[in-house]
């Protein structure tokens, strides 16, 4: 994650900025991991006006806090808000929490365009900003797109990108093991399929010959890490690998020919997306599986159909 770097917090021009004109004389490195800027913070209420609320921020002096929903605020709450620069390079504070924070990734909806950028609704009032230069293609109103959330080196405002590869690993080392569950986050089409972040952290490929449902850009998903490549890129599946795949396919055929009397119409030769659409698993698993429920003599198998053996079932 992207923080306020402590030289620069010590720069005297900078620390004025951020203290809204008190000179906080030494910082020390305790206080500024307590104010992190892009992200959330706990902070106590240190003096309610007759239209504002402010938080203590220590040696940065009052917060402003804007957006609040308090209905009886006391000096001395407690409370979680992000704080962030405003395009006033004021610091401020809100209970809102936008959907994405400093060196994070979400999906977001692109509100408007300029000359100079993009901007994005992330759940706050002021929109989060990609400048043209982190753009990665062409941003359209209306659509949405993953970013990836940093603080502006030259002003430490929010700001987002969407060249994702230059903040997010793209190898795997030592950080997945094969067949380790993963969280997927949908954020390119790509002529081999789409890339996805994963876990937050890295960048991985789901190959289109593997995909047998639809997914779009911003789908959040549950995904699996395939067999290590030695160029240390990283593969990736929806459906789960191995062997436990295989008995939880068996399962989902024996049940759905339990309750279609016992007969099923697909086969090894139908298509993966039919296969997909039944069972929910890909058309390897499906093989896999019918051969396991054969050899075991669950099942009895021709061109035109799958037969239950034992129609009541037991297995």
């Amino acid at each position: 994650m992207l923080n306020c770097e402590l030289d620069l917090l010590r720069d005297s021009a900078h620390c004025n900025r951020l203290s809204g004109g008190k000179q906080p004389g030494n910082i020390s490195d305790e206080h500024w991991k307590m104010i992190k800027l892009g992200h959330t913070n706990r902070l106590s209420i240190s003096r309610i006006g007759a239209y504002d609320i402010y938080l203590d921020g220590g040696e940065s002096g009052e917060i402003l806090l804007t957006d609040s929903d308090i209905d009886t605020p006391v000096v001395g709450d407690e409370l979680e808000v992000f704080i962030y620069i405003d395009a006033d390079d004021t610091l401020i504070g809100t209970t809102t929490i936008p959907r994405v924070v400093a060196g994070g990734c979400a999906a977001l909806s692109v509100v408007a365009l300029t000359n100079n950028g993009a901007f994005l609704n992330w759940g706050l009032k002021s929109d989060l900003f990609v400048p043209r230069s982190e753009q990665l293609g062409e941003m359209s109103v209306g659509t949405q797109c993953v970013a990836y959330a940093m603080l502006d080196k030259t002003n430490d405002r929010m700001i987002a990108s969407t060249r994702l590869y230059k903040y997010l690993q793209d190898e795997n080392n030592n950080s997945f093991k094969k067949n380790q569950r993963v969280d997927l986050l949908v954020c390119q089409k790509t002529d081999l399929g789409y890339k996805a972040v994963v876990n937050g952290t890295h960048l991985g490929v789901l190959y289109s010959s593997e995909i047998f449902t639809d997914i779009q850009i911003g789908d959040e998903v549950k995904g699996y890490i395939k067999e290590p490549r030695e160029d240390k890129k990283i593969d990736l599946i929806l459906q789960q690998p191995g062997a436990s795949a295989r008995t939880d396919a068996e399962i989902k055929i024996l049940d759905y020919l339990k309750k279609h009397s016992g007969e099923s119409r697909l086969t090894d030769k139908s298509p993966p997306e039919e296969i997909y659409k039944t069972f929910g698993i890909s058309k390897k698993a499906f093989k896999n599986a019918i051969g396991g429920l054969y050899k075991n003599r669950l099942v009895s198998l021709s061109k035109e159909k799958i037969t239950l053996v034992n129609q009541k079932g037991e297995s």
